[in-house]
């Protein structure tokens, strides 16, 4: 096994095979900080690939609070939260969680992939069937591909074929997860009508707001906040390594369902606790984005600048009014050569292809960000129409 094992990776064939389809992935180094503008290779980029969505990864207030935070919580945690890793930061970050969404209890993770990961061993068991759309992000898929019970799938957003699963699996323990805001569509799920699906079958519901949290609701606190569907989402996921411009994230219930976290969940017992110094950071964070009502205005104005220039130039637009902008391409070699044509003028979008999206649509995905200004998204649908021009997209 040792020896056919070594010999399959030891060829090449499959990365040929990957080039060949434009599906290879290849990483590039920035030597700048993180904002709308980047540094690659010693070229300034205007970027359009972040999702720090409200520019908050290299602010010089929050640089300052960690600076602070180092010098008295040191660098590591030591441990992980349950041994001597749970220091007085991570308390403070979560009761302000809590607090911010309105919930009764918070529980930080390392990232937002241990988050997700944690439901597998803290909530589902062999009788439990887990429904999903189809487009949830990859960790959710994980989470229920991990764990003891049954993944089942519903068409993206179709309501009718998740109310025919539910009564399908309506003697079963039932679990609805989703995400909030969809990361490769911008799209929302309908969560007002999912919430009422969970009312009647009795299921519990999960949300990844990820790249809702910070950008949608009146204080920033996603989609959740702005439908008033709090009393009515089980479980909300966030991380911080969106909005927050930072990394890690949580998880927000009831007492008793953080507390099956705390006894049972894998990823949060056996890793090594956030930061502290990154945990105090993130709780100026949180009253940073509470007080970014305009930074949202911005956003919202400069997609709408970005629709308006894109149809007038008569580019393809999808039907999210979101941050996230998604330009469907087909093939997974045509998105690349278009991204990297983009590249050539210093303006970095990056292809998403599968398996991240499904075959055939392989797709530009356009971040748009607090830190970009109006010129930035001309220039962007300038360069980008004529580009698809040229190709005779």
């Amino acid at each position: 096994m040792r020896k056919s094992l070594r010999t399959a990776m030891g060829k090449n064939n499959d990365f040929e095979n990957l080039k060949k389809e434009g599906l290879f992935r290849e990483r590039r180094t920035i030597n700048s900080a993180q904002g709308a503008k980047i540094s690659i290779d010693g070229e300034k980029f205007l970027n359009f690939s972040s999702n720090d969505y409200l520019g908050f990864a290299n602010n010089e207030k929050l640089k300052r609070c960690m600076i602070e935070a180092i010098h008295e919580y040191g660098i590591g945690a030591g441990s992980s939260q349950l041994i001597t890793g749970h220091i007085e930061p991570h308390e403070i970050l979560e009761k302000k969680l809590s607090d911010f969404f309105n919930r009764h209890a918070s529980l930080v993770f390392s990232s937002g992939y241990h988050a997700n990961l944690a439901i597998a061993s803290a909530l589902i068991n062999k009788n439990t069937i887990i429904l999903q759309d189809k487009l949830s992000h990859a960790s959710l898929v994980d989470a229920a591909l991990l764990s003891k019970g049954k993944l089942v799938r519903y068409q993206h957003c179709d309501l009718s074929h998740l109310k025919s699963l539910l009564e399908k699996y309506k003697n079963n323990d039932l679990i609805i997860m989703t995400d909030g805001v969809f990361s490769m569509d911008g799209d929302c799920a309908p969560l007002l009508e999912i919430s009422k699906l969970c009312n009647k079958y009795h299921a519990l519901l999960i949300v990844d707001d990820a790249h809702g949290i910070g950008v949608l609701g009146g204080k920033g606190a996603g989609l959740i906040e702005e439908l008033n569907l709090e009393k009515e989402v089980d479980l909300l996921i966030g991380t911080f390594g969106k909005s927050f411009g930072a990394a890690g994230a949580f998880i927000a219930g009831s007492e008793t369902l953080i507390e099956a976290f705390i006894q049972k969940a894998r990823t949060y017992i056996y890793t090594t606790a956030l930061l502290p110094a990154l945990a105090a950071t993130i709780t100026h964070t949180l009253d940073m984005i509470e007080r970014s009502k305009n930074l949202r205005l911005h956003i919202r104005e400069l997609v709408a600048d970005y629709k308006k220039l894109s149809k007038k130039a008569g580019m393809c637009v999808g039907g999210s009014d979101n941050h996230i902008q998604p330009l469907i391409i087909g093939g997974a070699n045509e998105a690349m050569q278009i991204s990297k044509a983009l590249y050539k003028k210093n303006i970095l979008v990056s292809a998403i292809r599968p398996p991240t999206v499904p075959k055939n649509t392989s797709r530009l995905r356009i971040s748009i960000t607090a830190a970009h200004t109006k010129n930035d998204i001309s220039l962007l649908v300038k360069t980008l129409s004529k580009i698809l021009n040229e190709r005779g997209q």
